[in-house]
């Protein structure tokens, strides 16, 4: 019985990946994503990227303040 269910997994497994691999072998034309990548500079992402780490680690900073006076105020 279980050997009859291990079959089961790897048939199903074998059709996923051939459906999948049919899938990719259908190759469409190239999609031209130049005018979108065009409008991005450097710039733009290094300082959207920076922003986001700032937040977070301003956000670790007071979680990590909020922790220390709390064990203060306990006296831990």
């Amino acid at each position: 019985m279980k050997y009859l269910s291990i079959v089961k997994k790897i048939s199903v497994g074998a059709a996923l990946l051939m459906v999948g691999a049919a899938a990719m072998a259908a190759d469409p034309a190239p999609v031209d994503l130049s005018p979108l990548t065009n409008q991005f500079t450097a710039t733009v992402i290094t300082t959207a990227v920076l922003a986001v780490a700032g937040v977070l680690a301003t956000i670790y900073v007071v979680i990590r303040g909020a922790k220390i006076a709390l064990s203060m105020i306990r006296g831990g």
